[in-house]
């Protein structure tokens, strides 16, 4: 069973790193426009069309990719050795399986904002900042899914 001090630990440390991952998405939008208004990479048209369907593919790609791979990390089973960390194993498998959910999300931001650098598209770095926004307001940190991987790993140690 987990104490309540190493599950507020954990879910303080998750919720703090999915902050600052999400700050970041507001200074894409917010900070990157002003920095590169006035620079321009030549891309001929088809070149640039080319890439932004690429993207767009990756992103919702990501996506479903996402998805399913925290669904098999999270309903993994706990592995045989027990990991070297001061940390419940629950608390550790939790902020690995949300610090890879959270980045693969940022990574679509990331894809906008690469679209906007080349093509000065500001609709494509709003559109795919706010789908990353979306998947991650939807895999925020919760307490109930710490304390249900913890009971589960509780379970499996009987």
């Amino acid at each position: 069973m987990i104490s309540e001090s190493e599950l507020q630990r954990g879910i303080t440390t998750s919720r703090g790193i999915w902050f600052a991952l999400f700050a970041s998405l507001l200074l894409y939008v917010m900070i990157v426009p002003m920095l590169f208004a006035t620079t321009r990479i030549s891309f001929s048209q088809e070149t640039y069309r080319t890439l932004r369907l690429a993207l767009f593919g990756c992103a919702f790609l990501t996506l479903v990719l996402v998805w399913f791979l925290r669904k098999y990390l999270l309903a993994a089973p706990q592995g045989k050795k027990p990991a070297k960390s001061n940390q419940h194993p629950a608390v550790a498998r939790y902020l690995s399986v949300m610090l890879v959910a959270t980045g693969m999300s940022e990574a679509i931001g990331i894809y906008g904002l690469v679209l906007y650098m080349l093509g000065k598209n500001s609709q494509d770095l709003y559109l795919l900042t706010l789908l990353s926004a979306a998947a991650m307001i939807l895999y925020f940190p919760k307490r109930e899914e710490l304390l249900t991987l913890a009971n589960r790993f509780s379970a499996q140690k009987r």
